[in-house]
């Protein structure tokens, strides 16, 4: 028997798994380094210690996945709440309650890791949505893998120079504990400094290989001639390097005559293990590479496709609007040749058509009653010409100010039946068109009478164009069906609105 879990769940899980692992990798960081600093180690008490700081850290989880979850200012202060009000209750807890303070490991280590993870998670979102703003480009540069691998190398150094200011005598006294004290690192900040540049000079040379994988290993020769010449260039950049890289460690002023910083421990620059050491470098940092190659080439495509998508959609809009103007003057120039008193009139409509054409249709989106508003004066403009041959019978959804839609797409299905019902008609004909707003959804439903000779024609580019727009614009919101019916012709399109809000 299979269990398997619905789509919705599936979506939920998912989008709750990354809101939450920033965090939660913030909360193992911290068990670790509690567990390292205690003289008994073992997985049962770091199973426990992990339990227990979950448990203590669930407000702030709870308030990172409500925050990023709800909109503005509600968002914004249940964030504060988590990360600021309840870590500074816990502490006045800590030290007003001896047992609490015993019993706690929540501790202000805990919430500026959790700080820390919760603005990379918003910093990273924030670039994901909005990647085209210097701004943003700039933060996007924080974040790329060079970057993080600077900042590791720096924190790493920082924190390994720590550590043995707080312990006297480190390099002899090996393995050391993994604890700093705040007051040893100000009172010896001399020393400080000096171990921070050695470490600096440690992470400069793992730095230097994870360059070399990259820019030489993977993007010239992986990427133009293949694996095997990549395994063959990894080889000889393992044997020459090795030796080099690890002199440069040697020389570092922190080195005793018994003990060194390389992987074997003396001056043996040609030790195997100094080897495997550069080999297991290349072997983690290449499926990191990799994989992170893989987003940027996934990124640069979706955006040319986008910027593709936008260009084919300004064409279709192009394809459509010199029809609706020839229509249009096709039918000024019927009225001006019998005199009718209704030229004016057309001429009026006439600019309020291409004014919404030529500004609000060149717009991502306008409010439904703008293109409803437009729909009628096309209508206008065709009674006057139509005459008594066609009886439109039309009805529109209220509240069509509170909804947000793409501009230039119902007009389509109106200039449509005209186009293919009622001009080519000898005879009387009709239109019936009825717009329904249920649930944040429109419902279009259009359904006009065919000449006998039209009734099985294609209903020409207009449609076409519809579709296309439609699943460039609404992808996976909107069904579009029209057929023939009883020598009719019936379209009907359902869409997902964008409601309006208040700024």
């Amino acid at each position: 028997m299979q269990f398997r879990l619905s789509a919705g769940l599936k979506q939920k899980l998912t989008a709750i798994i990354d809101n939450q692992l920033a965090l939660m990798a913030a909360i193992l960081l911290d068990v670790s380094i509690r567990h390292l600093t205690k003289h008994s180690q073992s997985g049962s008490e770091f199973t426990l210690m992990w339990g227990q700081l979950l448990l203590e850290s669930s407000p702030v989880l709870l308030a990172h996945y409500m925050a990023f979850k709800i909109n503005g200012w509600r968002g914004i202060l249940i964030w504060f709440g988590g990360f600021l009000v309840y870590p500074t209750l816990s502490l006045v807890l800590e030290s007003a309650d001896p047992l609490y303070a015993q019993w706690s490991l929540f501790r202000l280590q805990s919430a500026l890791f959790l700080l820390v993870a919760s603005v990379c998670f918003g910093l990273s979102r924030l670039v994901a949505r909005r990647h085209n703003t210097k701004s943003m480009q700039f933060i996007s540069r924080l974040f790329s893998l060079n970057s993080v691998m600077l900042f590791l190398i720096f924190i790493w150094s920082l924190l390994w120079a720590g550590v043995f200011v707080s312990t006297d005598d480190p390099v002899r006294n090996q393995p050391i504990q993994a604890v700093i004290h705040s007051d040893k690192v100000v009172e010896n900040f001399v020393l400080f400094l000096h171990y921070w540049w050695q470490f600096a000079v440690i992470g400069a040379a793992v730095y230097a290989l994870y360059w070399l994988n990259r820019y030489v290993l993977i993007r010239r020769i992986l990427t133009k001639n293949g694996i095997l010449a990549y395994v063959s260039g990894g080889f000889i950049s393992i044997v020459l390097l090795t030796p080099v890289l690890a002199t440069f460690v040697t020389w570092l002023p922190m080195n005793i005559p018994e003990f060194t910083f390389l992987p074997s421990q003396d001056y043996n620059v040609f030790a195997p293990v100094n080897f495997r050491f550069c080999f297991l470098l290349l072997a983690v940092s290449t499926p990191i590479i990799l994989a992170f190659e893989r987003q940027q080439q996934d990124k640069a495509l979706a955006e040319i496709a986008q910027r593709q998508s936008q260009t084919e959609l300004q064409l279709l809009q192009q394809q459509i609007n010199p029809h609706f103007l020839f229509n249009t003057l096709n039918n000024l120039y019927a009225l001006t040749l019998t005199g009718s008193k209704n030229a004016p009139t057309l001429v009026m409509q006439l600019a309020n058509l291409l004014r919404y054409t030529v500004y609000e249709g060149q717009n991502q989106r306008v409010t439904l009653e703008q293109e409803i508003n437009y729909i009628q004066d096309f209508l206008a403009l065709q009674a006057i010409r139509s005459g008594d041959k066609c009886h439109i019978s039309v009805r529109y959804p209220e509240q069509a100010e509170q909804w947000f839609i793409a501009p230039l797409l119902l007009i389509i299905i109106v200039e449509n039946a005209f186009k293919h019902g009622v001009e080519p008609s000898q005879s009387a004909c009709t239109i019936n068109l009825s717009m329904h707003i249920t649930e944040g959804r429109l419902l279009v439903k259009c359904q006009n009478s065919l000449p006998e000779n039209q009734s099985k024609r294609p209903p020409g580019i207009g449609l076409e164009n519809l579709r296309r727009r439609l699943a460039l614009l609404y992808a996976g919101k909107h069904r579009l069906s029209a057929k023939i019916k009883n020598n009719e012709w019936h379209t009907e399109l359902s869409l997902e609105l964008e409601p309006c809000t208040e700024p």
